[in-house]
């Protein structure tokens, strides 16, 4: 479908006005322009700072963009059902009063409904969400991310989608209220996908990593990954079930970057390693420690064998002036599967390598460099991983999923 009428929406940072997008009358997709209010203080990605012009073209593209499934299937299902172009600006007129970070997407004239007054949580059943995952699973209906009566995006290629976790049970989030947990049944293909998921997070923080809170749960005879938001924020000295959740803001590197979605492999022109510590560089509040936990976990997506660490999977989180490099999120190593029809290499090269098994000294000798890090200490970071995976791992599964099956309690996500 294509419109012979431009389109504008007012973005909110932190439920604040900040800045319009606009598309074109057109059909050029990357017929785009952001434009900064007069009161702004904070950019909404490092490739698009405030500034008195707007910003243009791909910049902008790739950040509205990486607020929406990768999935072409999904998006099309999404622009059929409101009857609009399969735009980022059309969708997220639709479903960008939640997405990842703290952004939030309304037609102009409609700022009101950024207020989270304007959102409403409606308590879903054990076998609501059994039937959901289930739906996902099979894929017959993995377009179907959101309910009608949703509003909100997640980006990726892996069906999933949001609830929140008010007073002790589930609930969907309409209008502007925030979601706070992510589900993932898994990839239908590779068994059991979502446990190997749950189990490479759990090992990963075990190795020192800092990566997001996830849990294995079991809706009837559904098990999901349950993951909890790391752009969703209560003190806990305070927190309380009734306090409301504050967004925290978050782009992936593809967005920080400026690049497509559908290019974030390195391979296809993706964030690679040196771009991204160079980016930690010149944004990190704390950039020597960041540029560390980034190659932590290049290190470890090369040694576990996790394929699909690019550079939609890192991510920054800031508030204000502070930037920080964002917990790791959707770590699963490939290893339990047959990988002949590929995932034998990693999505980022180390040193200039990428096969599974294929690393030397002399291979992190030359990630440190064009990390900017020491190589003596990367190469005794690499022996500790080495020798650690396999009991990390081995405890990891150790906690089985026959034990996870009631949702009574909140989840666990300390355990993880």
């Amino acid at each position: 479908m294509t419109s012979s009428r431009g389109l504008e929406l007012t973005v909110a940072l932190h439920g604040r006005a900040v800045a319009t997008v606009s598309r074109g009358p057109g059909e050029r997709r990357d017929d785009v322009a952001l434009a900064y209010r007069t009161d702004a203080r904070w950019p909404l990605c490092p490739t698009l700072p405030v500034r008195q012009r707007p910003h243009r073209g791909t910049a902008v593209l790739a950040f509205l963009a990486g607020l929406l499934p990768d999935v072409a299937d999904v998006r099309g299902r999404w622009a059929r059902d409101f009857g609009v172009p399969d735009h980022p600006v059309d969708l997220l007129a639709h479903l960008g009063r939640d997405c990842a970070g703290a952004v939030q997407f309304v037609r102009a004239g409609e700022e009101h409904l950024l207020d989270a007054a304007e959102g409403n949580y409606v308590g879903v059943s054990d076998s609501d969400i059994e039937t959901r995952l289930r739906n996902l699973r099979d894929g017959s209906t993995a377009s179907s991310w959101t309910l009608p009566q949703e509003s909100w995006s997640l980006g990726g290629a892996q069906a999933k989608f949001a609830l929140a976790f008010i007073e002790g049970s589930w609930h969907e989030a309409t209008g502007s209220a925030p979601t706070t947990h992510i589900f993932k049944p898994g990839i239908g293909r590779m068994s059991h996908q979502a446990v190997v998921e749950f189990a490479t997070m759990r090992a990963s923080r075990a190795l020192g990593l800092t990566t997001a809170r996830v849990d294995v749960r079991r809706f009837g005879s559904e098990p999901t990954l349950v993951v909890q938001r790391f752009d969703r924020w209560r003190p806990r000295a305070v927190a309380t079930e009734a306090l409301p959740w504050t967004r925290v803001h978050q782009v992936d590197m593809c967005q920080a970057l400026g690049i497509m979605p559908e290019n974030k492999y390195a391979a296809n022109g993706g964030p690679t390693a040196r771009s991204m510590a160079d980016l930690l560089r010149r944004t990190s509040s704390d950039p020597d420690a960041d540029v560390i936990r980034l190659s932590d976990a290049l290190l470890f997506n090369l040694l576990a064998e996790c394929p699909d660490g690019h550079g939609k999977n890192l991510a920054l989180l800031s508030s204000g002036a502070q930037v920080r490099l964002a917990p790791l999120y959707d770590l699963a190593t490939g290893a339990p599967y047959d990988t002949a029809g590929g995932g034998t290499k990693a999505a980022v090269a180390v040193g200039g390598v990428r096969d599974f098994g294929e690393a030397y000294p002399k291979t992190f000798a030359r990630h440190a460099d064009e990390m900017g890090l020491d190589a003596d200490e990367r190469l005794r970071r690499v022996v500790d991983l080495v020798e650690n995976l396999p009991d990390a791992f081995r405890d990891a599964f150790h906690d089985p999923l026959s034990t996870r099956s009631s949702r009574a309690s909140a989840p666990s996500y300390g355990a993880a």
